[in-house]
Protein backbone atom coordinates (compact mmCIF):
# COMPACT_ATOMS: atom_id res chain seq x y z
CA UNK A 1 0.00 0.00 0.00
CA UNK A 2 1.69 3.21 -1.18
CA UNK A 3 1.62 5.90 2.26
CA UNK A 4 3.52 8.72 -0.20
CA UNK A 5 4.03 9.45 -3.88
CA UNK A 6 5.66 12.52 -5.64
CA UNK A 7 7.20 13.18 -9.07
CA UNK A 8 10.56 14.63 -7.92
CA UNK A 9 12.05 17.45 -10.23
CA UNK A 10 15.22 18.59 -10.72
CA UNK A 11 16.20 20.82 -7.19
CA UNK A 12 17.37 24.12 -7.95
CA UNK A 13 18.76 24.72 -4.57
CA UNK A 14 21.19 21.77 -4.85
CA UNK A 15 22.47 23.09 -8.09
CA UNK A 16 23.11 25.99 -7.10
CA UNK A 17 25.02 24.88 -3.94
CA UNK A 18 26.86 22.82 -5.83
CA UNK A 19 28.01 25.01 -8.51
CA UNK A 20 29.00 27.32 -5.13
CA UNK A 21 30.96 25.03 -3.44
CA UNK A 22 32.98 23.81 -6.48
CA UNK A 23 33.42 27.61 -7.74
CA UNK A 24 35.08 28.40 -4.07
CA UNK A 25 37.30 25.54 -4.82
CA UNK A 26 38.57 26.18 -8.21
CA UNK A 27 38.50 29.70 -6.91
CA UNK A 28 40.85 28.97 -4.12
CA UNK A 29 43.12 26.71 -6.45
CA UNK A 30 43.28 29.47 -9.26
CA UNK A 31 44.13 32.43 -6.42
CA UNK A 32 46.44 30.11 -4.18
CA UNK A 33 50.28 31.38 -4.78
CA UNK A 34 51.26 28.23 -6.76
CA UNK A 35 55.48 27.61 -8.17
CA UNK A 36 56.13 27.44 -11.60
CA UNK A 37 57.01 23.96 -10.63
CA UNK A 38 53.82 22.93 -9.76
CA UNK A 39 51.86 23.67 -12.44
CA UNK A 40 50.75 20.25 -13.41
CA UNK A 41 49.37 19.78 -9.94
CA UNK A 42 47.75 22.75 -9.87
CA UNK A 43 46.15 21.78 -13.72
CA UNK A 44 45.85 18.51 -12.03
CA UNK A 45 43.55 19.22 -9.03
CA UNK A 46 41.78 21.95 -11.34
CA UNK A 47 40.63 19.61 -13.31
CA UNK A 48 39.77 17.09 -10.49
CA UNK A 49 37.02 19.93 -9.22
CA UNK A 50 35.98 20.65 -12.71
CA UNK A 51 35.29 16.97 -13.42
CA UNK A 52 33.58 16.67 -9.76
CA UNK A 53 31.36 19.42 -10.55
CA UNK A 54 30.01 17.87 -13.86
CA UNK A 55 29.10 14.64 -11.70
CA UNK A 56 27.67 16.34 -8.86
CA UNK A 57 25.24 18.17 -11.54
CA UNK A 58 24.39 14.75 -13.23
CA UNK A 59 24.02 12.81 -9.58
CA UNK A 60 21.76 16.26 -8.94
CA UNK A 61 19.72 15.19 -12.57
CA UNK A 62 19.53 11.53 -11.82
CA UNK A 63 17.39 12.08 -9.17
CA UNK A 64 14.30 12.75 -10.35
CA UNK A 65 10.82 10.92 -11.23
CA UNK A 66 8.39 9.03 -9.10
CA UNK A 67 8.92 8.20 -5.96
CA UNK A 68 6.93 6.10 -3.55
CA UNK A 69 6.59 5.54 -0.03
CA UNK A 70 5.32 2.03 1.04
CA UNK A 71 4.78 0.31 4.42
CA UNK A 72 7.18 -1.19 6.85
CA UNK A 73 9.87 1.67 5.81
CA UNK A 74 10.18 0.91 2.10
CA UNK A 75 10.60 3.10 -0.91
CA UNK A 76 10.32 2.15 -4.45
CA UNK A 77 11.99 4.72 -6.95
CA UNK A 78 13.61 4.45 -9.91
CA UNK A 79 11.80 0.88 -10.50
CA UNK A 80 13.31 -0.95 -7.95
CA UNK A 81 12.15 -1.27 -4.08
CA UNK A 82 14.55 0.00 -1.30
CA UNK A 83 14.48 -0.77 2.16
CA UNK A 84 14.86 2.84 4.44
CA UNK A 85 17.93 2.05 6.93
CA UNK A 86 17.94 3.43 10.23
CA UNK A 87 16.09 7.05 11.01
CA UNK A 88 16.27 9.85 7.90
CA UNK A 89 18.15 12.67 8.88
CA UNK A 90 15.50 15.84 8.64
CA UNK A 91 16.51 19.55 7.84
CA UNK A 92 14.00 22.59 6.88
CA UNK A 93 15.42 21.94 3.76
CA UNK A 94 16.20 18.12 3.03
CA UNK A 95 15.64 14.58 4.30
CA UNK A 96 18.53 12.35 3.74
CA UNK A 97 17.32 8.49 3.34
CA UNK A 98 19.68 5.57 3.99
CA UNK A 99 18.60 3.06 1.58
CA UNK A 100 19.06 -0.56 0.79
CA UNK A 101 18.23 -2.94 -1.68
CA UNK A 102 17.48 -6.43 -0.80
CA UNK A 103 19.58 -8.11 -3.45
CA UNK A 104 22.34 -5.94 -2.68
CA UNK A 105 24.92 -5.39 0.49
CA UNK A 106 25.60 -1.74 -0.35
CA UNK A 107 23.74 1.17 0.97
CA UNK A 108 22.46 4.29 -1.42
CA UNK A 109 21.83 7.80 0.13
CA UNK A 110 19.21 9.61 -1.14
CA UNK A 111 18.83 13.60 -0.33
CA UNK A 112 15.36 14.79 -0.91
CA UNK A 113 15.32 18.57 -1.19
CA UNK A 114 12.22 20.42 -0.17
CA UNK A 115 12.27 22.02 -3.64
CA UNK A 116 12.28 19.19 -5.63
CA UNK A 117 8.42 18.45 -4.52
CA UNK A 118 5.53 20.07 -4.26
CA UNK A 119 4.74 22.03 -0.28
CA UNK A 120 2.09 19.94 0.59
CA UNK A 121 3.83 16.77 -0.65
CA UNK A 122 7.06 17.58 1.37
CA UNK A 123 4.54 18.26 4.28
CA UNK A 124 2.89 15.29 4.19
CA UNK A 125 6.49 13.28 3.74
CA UNK A 126 8.10 14.98 6.86
CA UNK A 127 4.75 14.03 8.87
CA UNK A 128 4.99 10.23 7.83
CA UNK A 129 8.54 9.73 8.78
CA UNK A 130 8.39 11.77 11.90
CA UNK A 131 5.25 9.80 13.10
CA UNK A 132 7.56 6.43 12.09
CA UNK A 133 10.61 7.15 13.50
Amino acid sequence: MVLWQSDLRVSWRSQWLSLLIHGVLAGAILLAPWPMTWTLIWLLLLSLVVFDCVRSQRRIHARQGEIKLLQQKRIKWQGREWQMVGNPWMLQSGILLRLKRADRRRYQHLWLAADSMGKREWRELRQLLIRDS
